[in-house]
């Protein structure tokens, strides 16, 4: 499944989502559905 999400640039959640893809040497969609899925992980508990 394919979801665009409008993320301003320059927005904190952009800067976030860019950290954290440079860290973990993944694309920024893919960064931005990994962010997802720990935010609903940590929801659960």
């Amino acid at each position: 499944m394919r979801v665009d999400i409008a993320i301003n640039r320059g927005s904190d959640l952009h800067e976030r989502v860019k950290e954290y893809s440079r860290e973990n040497g993944l694309r920024m969609d893919f960064a931005y559905a990994e962010l997802i899925e720990q935010g609903l992980d940590a929801a659960e508990e």
